[in-house]
């Protein structure tokens, strides 16, 4: 046989015997490399979730080994499809930790990736919670929102707190906060724009001329130019908002003379900040100017600011007028009248509540944590929700005390005595505006979001196949 035929010949053997072996990896490796390979990668997938416990790691920590783990089962099955392993997983013989394959990648996951998100920071956390129940629809839930969106106001998130989804039947109360923030904290540019941007008839449902009226008594601007936007805007609600501020601003100064704290250039509260301390407001005379031919509007604003001075109000006074004799009583150092205040004085179911409340936040204040420990639970034992409220009351109580300052460790919200997610969303956030918040330790929000939506187990489906593929994988290089 001629040389170049036999050469043929060997050639077409060679290949012919290449092709019955069996066919190579993904990346190139024998079975015998790429079995065991496929093998380890799956061990250590599973090892990740099984001893990965959620509930002892950051939702953050969590993620980044519980992603990898299912971009280990993606690449056993990928690149080693011949495997022992690789076949297992596609028969669903083989699980990660206690869920199945799709069970983790499809829910897990995507689920995982909420909480995570809610973990981030208090505004998120904040938003969880309120978004646990979207169905829900009442005051304390409408509470949180704002609470939520004052917040973002106040760290000046402009852009992302228009935006923030709301039904068109909050809209009013978006505009509303945001606005009274702005107003408030002498945000000019933001007023304007949403002066112009805003219609009439929203601007009128909002609130904005009340809220320019309140502001310009808090920044302190001249008063003359307080009562000619009275004049311009006659309706009561501007009246009322700004004798509120008012009453605020002067109760607000007082309080920090009687106490010998300086004063500066101006006061910052956790919802409003009062500006201009030279101007002071005679309160009856204000009342007097913004009230001309009704004193009688006047009078629960009265009662409240005299109360605040030490006049015991009467049995049928505003409940603001109670709350501020208890704290005057509280600033005298008169706690234990503070506790007998709402018995004694015979008030109605309405205002002995408050004051209840109000109690327990200011033996908390004083740093009498069994007292407030005791009115607490006493408050809670009278029906459902109660509990929360008082709590509620505690925990801003202990979050205002000088006596007894509160340092927010990683337990602290998670261990609050709060069973609705939405007074527990309250709380962080009047704690993120408190000018007296301090934090050590690694952060609260992972247990807060563990405590309320802690598991895996029976997880609806995400919204869609892109949002699952999205959030379930570290994606190869």
């Amino acid at each position: 046989m001629p040389p170049r035929i036999r050469l043929v010949s060997l050639l077409v053997a060679a290949l012919a015997s290449s092709a019955q072996l069996p066919a190579a990896n993904l990346d190139g490796s024998t079975p015998e490399v790429g079995s065991p390979e496929a093998a380890r990668l799956y061990e250590q997938a599973n090892d990740y979730v099984t001893t990965m416990a959620e509930g002892s790691y950051s939702y953050s920590y969590l993620q980044f080994y519980w992603k990898h783990a299912e971009s280990n089962v993606e690449r056993a099955r990928r690149v080693y499809p011949d495997s022992p392993t690789a076949k297992a997983l596609s028969r669903g013989d083989l699980k990660l930790g206690p869920y199945p394959l799709d069970y983790f990648k499809e829910r897990v996951l995507f689920n995982l990736e909420r909480k995570r998100l809610g973990a981030f920071d208090d505004v998120n956390c904040a938003i969880y919670l309120y978004g646990l129940d979207e169905k829900r629809n009442d005051p304390i839930r409408d509470e949180a929102l704002v609470a939520i969106l004052e917040v973002m106001a106040r760290r000046q998130r402009w852009g992302e707190v228009m935006a923030f989804p709301v039904l068109d039947e909050h809209r009013p109360l978006l505009l509303q906060t945001i606005f009274r923030v702005a107003a408030d904290y002498d945000q000019k540019k933001i007023v304007d724009g949403m002066l112009k941007a805003i219609r009439p008839d929203e601007k009128y449902q909002s609130d904005f001329n009340p809220i320019l009226a309140e502001s310009m008594v808090l920044l302190g601007r001249p008063r003359s130019a307080l009562f000619q936007f009275v004049a311009d805007h006659p309706e009561d609600a501007v009246r009322t908002a700004a004798m509120r501020a008012v009453v605020d601003r002067e109760i607000l100064i007082h309080r920090r003379e009687s106490l010998h704290l300086p004063l500066g250039s101006s006061i910052g509260d956790i919802h409003f900040n009062v500006q201009r301390l030279a101007l002071r407001d005679d309160v009856p005379a204000m009342a007097a100017q913004l009230f001309p031919d009704r004193a009688q509007d006047a009078t629960p604003f009265l009662a409240e600011y005299s109360a605040s001075l030490g006049a015991a109000p009467g049995s049928g006074a505003p409940v603001g007028a109670h709350l501020a004799y208890l704290r005057y009583l509280a600033d005298s150092g008169r706690l234990d009248a503070v506790r007998s205040y709402a018995r004694e004085a015979s008030l109605d179911a309405r205002l002995s509540r408050a004051c209840d409340l109000k109690a327990i936040e200011l033996f908390a204040e004083a740093g009498r944590t069994e007292d407030a420990d005791l009115g607490r639970k006493e408050f809670g034992a009278r029906g459902p929700g109660e509990a929360d409220q008082a709590a509620l009351a505690e925990f801003i109580g202990r979050m205002d005390s000088k006596a007894v300052p509160l340092v927010v460790r990683e337990k602290t919200f998670a261990e609050l005595p709060i069973s609705d997610p939405c007074i527990l969303a309250m709380a962080i956030m009047d704690w993120s505006l408190s000018p007296n918040r301090s934090q050590r330790g690694a952060t609260p929000w992972d247990a807060i979001i563990f405590r309320v939506s802690g598991g895996f187990d029976n997880l609806p489906e995400p919204e869609s196949t892109e949002v699952s593929d999205a959030a379930s994988a570290v994606k190869p290089y």
